[in-house]
C-alpha cells in the first residue's frame, strides 16, 4: 500500500473516531459518502472498516434487544428525575414503543411502573359544556363545533362516555333540543308530510325547504339523511334525479306514451338532461344501460367490418356472380346480400364504382343530365350567387 493511501485511510480513522467522541454514536454510511467510497475500496464494507477504526458496527438486533434497551432508557429517566415520562418526552423513540409495546401505557406497565391516568373529563363535566355553549349561544351545539373547540371537547369523548351513538342522543342525554331529529312524528308521516309540502311550494332546493317549514316538521340534516332530498322531490315531481331508477321509468313510461322504442333524443328531452350526463351518472353508456335492464335501444353503433380491402371485394364478386349480378349488385342489395352496409363499402373504395374496378366489374356512368356546348358555356357565365335549377 502506498503512503499516500496509507495515510489516507489514518485520516478517516480519525473523523469517524472523533464523530463518535462528538456523537456517542458510530456515524451511518450516508453521512460520510466520500470515507464510504474509501472503506468499500480497502475494507469490502462500511462494518469491516468501521472494525478496523476500532469501533463496534451497528448490526441488526432482535425485538428482544430493543425492547431491553428501551426499558433500559426508561429505568434511567426514573433514577434521574424520580418519575416516569411522559409520552413527548420519549418522542424520538415512540415509534419503536407502539411497535413493540403496542401503547404508551402498556410500556410504563412493562417497566414496573404504575401508567397516569388518562386525563379524561367526568361525564358531569361533558354535560357541563354543552349545556354553557348553549347559554351562550343560544342553541344546540353540533359536532363541527366539538372541533372547533369554543369549550367543547372532542365529540367521541360524548359518545364514550354518555354509552350513545348519535350525536343527537348526546344533545338528549344532556337535556338539550336535538334539532337533528323530529318527535311529533313517525318516519311514515314525516316523509308523507314532507312530499305534500314540497309538491304544495314546488320546492326545488332544501335551502327554500328550510325557510318554507312549519315549526313541527322535520330539519334538513334529517330529510337528507332519512329519505335523500332529491328522491323526495322525484316524488313530488319538482325535480329529476339522474338515477338508474328514474332513467328507467322515463324511459318505459316513455316508450308506452309513443307505442314504439324511443329515441335517444326523446328521452333526453323527456327527462330535460344530455345523455352523458345519464352515462357519468349510471356509470355505463345509455344503449348500454336500456340492454341492461332488458329494453332493445333504437339504434345502435353498427358493427366494425373486420375483413380486409381484398377480402371484402371478394365477397362483394362473389355474392353478385352467384345471385345473378354479371356487373356487380346494386347498392340497395348490399346488406341483404353480403351483411354489411353501403357505407362500410364506400368508405374502403370511395364510391361503388370504385368497388366495380378492384373487382373487375364494368364502370356505371352517373345519371346526369346531357347538357349542349352553348348551355355549358352559360353555365359557366352565371355569377357563384345566382340561382340553379
Amino acid at each position: 500500500m502506498k503512503p499516500t493511501e496509507e495515510k489516507s485511510i489514518q485520516e478517516a480513522f480519525s473523523k469517524v473516531q472523533e464523530f463518535y467522541k462528538q456523537h456517542g454514536r458510530i456515524p451511518i454510511r450516508r453521512e460520510m459518502e466520500k470515507i464510504n467510497t474509501l472503506a468499500r475500496r480497502y475494507f469490502g464494507s462500511w462494518n469491516n472498516f468501521i472494525l478496523a477504526a476500532g469501533l463496534k458496527p451497528r448490526v441488526h438486533k432482535t425485538a428482544e434487544e430493543i425492547k431491553q434497551q428501551l426499558l433500559a432508557l426508561l429505568n434511567d429517566f426514573y433514577d434521574r428525575n424520580n418519575r416516569i415520562p411522559m409520552r413527548r418526552e420519549f418522542s424520538a423513540k415512540s415509534t419503536s414503543v407502539r411497535k413493540y409495546f403496542g401503547t404508551w401505557n402498556k410500556f410504563i406497565i412493562a417497566a414496573g411502573y404504575n401508567a397516569n391516568d388518562r386525563r379524561i373529563p367526568s361525564v358531569g363535566k361533558l354535560k357541563n359544556s354543552l349545556v354553557k355553549f348553549y347559554i351562550k349561544h343560544h342553541r344546540s351545539p353540533t359536532v363541527g363545533d366539538c372541533t372547533h373547540k369554543y369549550g367543547l371537547y372532542n365529540y367521541r369523548s360524548y359518545f364514550t362516555h354518555f354509552k350513545v351513538t348519535t350525536w343527537a342522543d348526546v344533545l338528549e342525554y344532556a337535556g338539550l333540543d336535538s334539532y337533528f331529529r323530529i318527535t311529533t312524528m313517525t318516519d311514515s308521516e314525516a316523509k308523507t308530510k314532507v312530499i305534500q309540502l314540497i309538491k304544495k311550494h314546488r320546492i326545488k332546493y332544501y335551502k327554500d325547504y328550510e325557510r318554507l317549514k312549519p315549526e313541527n316538521f322535520p330539519s334538513v340534516w334529517y330529510v337528507k339523511e332519512k329519505f335523500g332530498w332529491n328522491n323526495l322531490c322525484y316524488l313530488a315531481g319538482t325535480k329529476i334525479p339522474i338515477t338508474k331508477i328514474s332513467i328507467k321509468d322515463h324511459y318505459l313510461s316513455l316508450a308506452k306514451e309513443l307505442g314504439r322504442t324511443p329515441t335517444t333524443k326523446e328521452l333526453e328531452s323527456k327527462m330535460q338532461v344530455t345523455a352523458g350526463a345519464m352515462t357519468w351518472k349510471t356509470g355505463l353508456p345509455l344503449n348500454q344501460f336500456l340492454q341492461f335492464i332488458g329494453q332493445t335501444p333504437a339504434k345502435k353503433t353498427p358493427e366494425r367490418c373486420k375483413l380486409s380491402k381484398k377480402q371484402l371485394a371478394d365477397l362483394y364478386k362473389q355474392k353478385s356472380i352467384e345471385h345473378g349480378f354479371k356487373n356487380g349488385m346494386p347498392r340497395s342489395k348490399l346488406l341483404e346480400l353480403t351483411g354489411y352496409t353501403r357505407d362500410i363499402y364506400e368508405n374502403r373504395f370511395y364510391n361503388i364504382n370504385g368497388l366495380r374496378v378492384a373487382c373487375g366489374f364494368e364502370i356505371v356512368p352517373a345519371a346526369c343530365k346531357p347538357y349542349s356546348e352553348e348551355e355549358l358555356r352559360n353555365i359557366l357565365k352565371k355569377p357563384a350567387y345566382a340561382k340553379r335549377h
